[in-house]
């Protein structure tokens, strides 16, 4: 690099920057374009792109809330705009990126975009979720495969592929007119109306919808998940579909395409495109049903000790004994996307080793993650 003591000095520029939120330290950076953030390291992305030659690259290692999360589309902006990006997506389960980090990663890079820079023209790679075991380290970067992703985007997340049959998956679904919102009736609510009930958070490989609140106790009485969400609709007939659409394995690539992958937000849920067919499908109200009557049949009771809330008792699902029937339903779902036998086959499969629970072994290894959970604290 150059001497540092002026603007566009450096040839490169890499950092790991701290993921603090800027309420958590004690000064205030000033005339920051993305300062709206409130993220010390979206702030060092815009530091380092002023640091830079005209033809110089910028390296970052950051959340992968970078990638998924609103606030952070000014960051995505100055990364691609007359620029050449890429965004290489690395899970923190079973195994992480650094010791001691439980988050999900991004690994940005960019650069300008030569004499097409002139004309704001830039092209943008991504990769897929990326998940491996601590034995599988030494190779990761070599397994790494780039996808070019629309530099246009209707939304704010970029989207996490690692084949080109996911560009026309992804196309696929964005082409449906209607999405789970459009049939809601005030999301997340409490007035009058049937339900689905879900949990903001947990369940790292499977996500749970019910038509009833899953069992919860604290301290012996019965109550309420302060993570329990629940879906409102107008018709109760459309429950059940509903469920078996939001349980499929096309909601868990789309999930994982286009969210932080940890938390499973309001929005998650009601931007899934979904056909106003598939509520009327009775093969999958059928099939919707078998698998209710399946994750009950196959949940337990699982025991906690936290220091907030004390002793608790939550309804554990075990979704994977119930693979049979979640995966007839896209097959129904499949019909109704247009989804091809192929793309059908890599929906189906997408994840599966880790779904399936193959990542125990390393899960345990690593501080025993792998073990049924009795005490826990936050």
């Amino acid at each position: 690099g150059g001497g540092g003591r002026g603007r566009d000095d450096f040839d490169v520029v890499l950092g790991n920057p701290p993921y603090l939120e800027l309420r958590d330290v004690d000064y205030v950076p000033r005339d920051y374009t993305c300062a709206s953030t409130g993220a010390v390291h979206a702030l060092c992305v815009e530091r380092g792109m002023q640091l830079l030659k005209p033809d110089g690259y910028l390296g970052m290692v950051l959340p992968l809330a970078v990638a998924s999360t609103k606030r952070m589309r000014c960051v995505q902006r100055l990364l691609e705009e007359g620029r050449h990006a890429w965004y290489a997506h690395f899970s923190w389960r079973p195994a992480r990126l650094f010791p001691g980090v439980h988050r999900a990663m991004t690994m940005v890079i960019s650069t300008r975009a030569g004499a097409a820079a002139r004309v704001g023209r830039g092209r943008t790679w991504s990769t897929a979720y990326q998940k491996w075991r601590t034995n599988e380290r030494a190779s990761l970067m070599e397994r790494i495969a780039y996808v070019e992703i629309p530099r246009r985007r209707r939304s704010f997340w970029v989207p996490k592929l690692g084949v080109d049959l996911e560009r026309r998956l992804l196309a696929k679904l964005l082409g449906i007119p209607t999405m789970v919102g459009d049939f809601l009736t005030r999301p997340g609510g409490r007035g009058r109306g049937a339900h689905i009930y879900y949990r903001s958070d947990g369940g790292l490989y499977w996500k749970v919808f019910t038509d009833f609140p899953p069992a919860f106790r604290v301290g012996g009485r019965a109550g309420h998940s302060t993570r329990e969400m629940r879906l409102t609709v107008a018709d109760p007939a459309v429950v059940v579909p509903l469920i078996a659409a939001l349980s499929s394995d096309v909601f868990w690539w789309w999930y994982t395409v286009t969210s932080n992958c940890r938390h499973l937000n309001p929005t998650d849920v009601q931007r899934f495109p979904l056909p106003a067919a598939v509520l009327a499908d009775a093969r999958l109200a059928e099939l919707g049903r078998l698998y209710l009557r399946d994750i009950v049949r196959h949940s337990r009771m699982a025991v906690r000790c936290q220091r907030q809330t004390g002793h608790t008792q939550t309804q554990s699902f075990k979704v994977r004994r119930s693979r049979e029937v979640v995966e007839q339903i896209d097959g129904v779902l499949a019909q109704h996307y247009g989804l091809t036998s192929e793309e059908l086959d890599f929906v189906v499969n997408y994840d599966i080793e880790f779904r399936m629970g193959a990542d125990t072994k390393d899960r345990a290894g690593a501080g025993g993650a792998g073990r049924p959970l009795i005490c826990e604290s936050h």
